[in-house]
């Protein structure tokens, strides 16, 4: 029992999912409405799209880098799946050309990053700029509405079972095959080695520039996930979607225990982390906080975990 609980307590997934507890707790009592079913499956909605991208961010983040575009690359995605549906194309084959879309947007981040020797906050900022512009380009400015075929529709925007949301669906999903890549494959290994020491892992044979590389491909691919079904679920898209979702994500990260200094993070904690940072915005909503305050409270949040995540990671080297 001992040993049990000396694990449990260095496994930052438990003080996360602690402080998750306690928070849901809290916003049970001082609201009416938090704990009803309807505000619950609200809750997965908002949260499922972010959290889609918050998984990948999770493996980019432990292998030291980092992705600020992928707000715009779901802005844009959703709006070329959404301009070629209405020119007449087959919605399926127009989702699947917005996935390769996103892999190769990603792809552009991560061989600018890596071959080209520059930092990846930079060049992700850049791109953020970039391909927001495309997304503003290519639709005028202006909104796409669509009507989708319910095969389509039913297998991405809409809800299921008891009523929930199918993007939560894809949102645990999601999160299990993210889980099996980092923790039970090769792959997961490199990512936590090149993370740790990058020079170390080289040296070693592992090839960090291609590691790096497919984590940038594989969040550029569940970021034009998170578009396409975002825009299913709406019924359209914004080319202004997506503003600030990098923020989110990564901030859900980072409240689930990863360290901005890589090489450790968790699946599990970053799913957790998604749900706090859901939880949080919507808590303060139901208490009719005031939305500037919001922001100014998450942003405590934010820098409280950074902190917290700092100490935790210089105490155990």
């Amino acid at each position: 029992m001992k040993q049990l609980l000396s694990t449990l307590k260095s496994r930052r997934e438990v003080g996360v999912l602690a402080a998750f507890l306690v928070l849901c707790l809290f916003f049970s009592v001082a609201t009416n409405t938090f704990l009803t079913i309807p505000n619950i499956l609200n809750i997965l909605r908002q949260v499922s799209i972010t959290g889609l991208m918050v998984m990948f961010m999770t493996m980019i983040i432990i292998a030291c880098d980092i992705d600020l575009s992928i707000g715009s690359t779901f802005a844009a995605v959703g709006m070329i799946v959404a301009i070629l549906f209405q020119n007449g194309m087959n919605i399926w084959l127009a989702s699947g050309i917005g996935l390769m879309v996103g892999a190769l947007l990603g792809l552009v981040n991560g061989l600018v990053t890596v071959k080209g020797g520059l930092p990846p906050f930079i060049v992700t900022l850049g791109t953020q700029m970039i391909y927001r512009g495309i997304a503003l380009v290519i639709s005028g400015g202006a909104p796409a509405s669509v009507r989708l075929p319910a095969s389509f529709y039913n297998v991405t925007g809409a809800r299921t079972f008891w009523n929930l949301p199918v993007p939560a669906l894809w949102f645990i999903g999601i999160t299990l095959v993210a889980g099996f890549l980092l923790h039970k494959t090769s792959f997961g290994f490199k990512v936590y080695a090149t993370g740790g020491n990058e020079e170390a892992a080289r040296l070693s044979g592992i090839n960090t520039d291609r590691v790096r590389i497919i984590n940038f491909v594989l969040i550029g691919i569940s970021a034009a996930l998170a578009g396409i079904i975002q825009m299913s679920y709406l019924r359209g898209v914004t080319p202004t979607a997506g503003q600030g979702m990098e923020l989110t994500a990564i901030a859900s990260t980072v409240i689930g225990g990863t360290s901005m200094f890589g090489g450790v993070g968790t699946i599990i904690g970053s799913f957790i982390g998604a749900l706090f940072m859901g939880v949080v915005r919507n808590g303060l909503v139901l208490m009719g906080t005031n939305a500037y305050l919001i922001d100014l409270i998450i942003g405590i949040v934010l820098i409280s975990a950074v902190w917290f995540s700092t100490f935790s990671t210089r105490e155990r080297r």
